[in-house]
């Protein structure tokens, strides 16, 4: 019969099987390897990482839905036709980076790397967090759950989007057109924005000038919103005390970068939020149920933004 339902991913992964128990009531599902030929005439949703789907897309004639497995889809970019719906993995990552990104500032500001080093007494004091200025860049779902838990630490937070409106968890929210006026007077930055020509180079010199000096960076979005030698020079002339990189516009970052021996950086290795297996196929059956019914998928990207 032909393949209605067509999952991409290891054979070994542990979602796989539930996302196939899911389909099957409703249509013809098959599951192939990355690189795996397969006929594609029928198939009408695609689930499966960005980078292993990008290849297949245009040869299936029939698409409806892509269930991206990853947050980020701009592997897909340009790739996808008019039409069919692309839904990130949404809702899930929240916690987790929210203990990266509170974990990160807790080590450095109450200087806990520091003193677990330590050979000799050390009784000065650290002020901590309350009180501070957090801001982060991308105030959706995730950057919610973050700001959300970072009150609980007396941060004030601010975010910034694309149009300025208000979010869940934030102070205020600034459009990505104002954002110097956004990190104005910051102690700290988070960048969770995605991966768009709308986003290229928008951490630069002028936006560690306009935090308070000294401050951290933090970025476990995507590695094109950095302009890197702009943060490298930030952190030795001290505008930063430190930054933290997860993402990079190209992974993995070669032995031979010279981010690596920049003093005050830290290089976590895209390691801030992984995608807990079970949390796929639960997306994907909540985004079946209105996909069968005919209804719009709520999760679904926006061409037009790329997110």
């Amino acid at each position: 019969m032909a393949v209605e339902l067509l999952v991409v991913g290891g054979l070994s992964e542990a979602w796989i099987g539930p996302v196939v128990a899911a389909g099957q009531g409703a249509m013809t599902v098959a599951v192939v390897q990355p690189g795996q030929t397969v006929d594609t005439s029928a198939v009408r949703i695609l689930v499966g990482a960005p980078p292993d789907l990008a290849p297949i897309i245009c040869e299936c004639p029939q698409l409806q839905w892509v269930q991206s497995t990853w947050a980020g889809v701009d592997a897909l970019l340009g790739l996808v036709p008019k039409g069919v719906q692309v839904t990130p993995l949404k809702g899930v990552f929240g916690q987790a980076m929210s203990e990266f990104v509170l974990g990160w500032l807790l080590a450095l500001e109450r200087n806990i790397i520091a003193r677990a080093n330590c050979k000799h007494w050390l009784p000065e004091v650290e002020a901590g967090l309350s009180g501070k200025g957090l801001g982060i860049m991308g105030a959706g779902t995730i950057g919610s759950v973050v700001a959300k838990q970072a009150a609980n630490f007396g941060l004030v937070v601010t975010g910034l989007n694309s149009g300025g409106q208000s979010a869940p968890g934030f102070r205020a929210c600034y459009p990505s057109s104002e954002r110097l006026e956004f990190a104005q007077g910051l102690d700290y930055v988070v960048n969770l924005l995605p991966n768009t020509p709308a986003t290229d180079g928008i951490v630069d010199a002028k936006l560690f000038a306009a935090m308070n000096s000294g401050g951290i960076f933090i970025n476990a979005g995507r590695g094109n919103a950095v302009v890197d030698a702009d943060l490298i020079n930030a952190l030795r002339l001290e505008v930063l005390r430190y930054a933290v990189l997860d993402v990079f516009a190209q992974e993995p970052l070669e032995d031979t970068n010279a981010l690596w021996e920049v003093p005050g950086l830290f290089i976590t290795s895209h390691t801030a939020a992984p995608t807990p297996s079970e949390a796929i196929p639960e997306v994907f059956a909540r985004n079946l149920a209105p996909f069968l019914a005919g209804a719009p998928l709520a999760d679904a990207m926006s061409p037009e933004r790329g997110y």
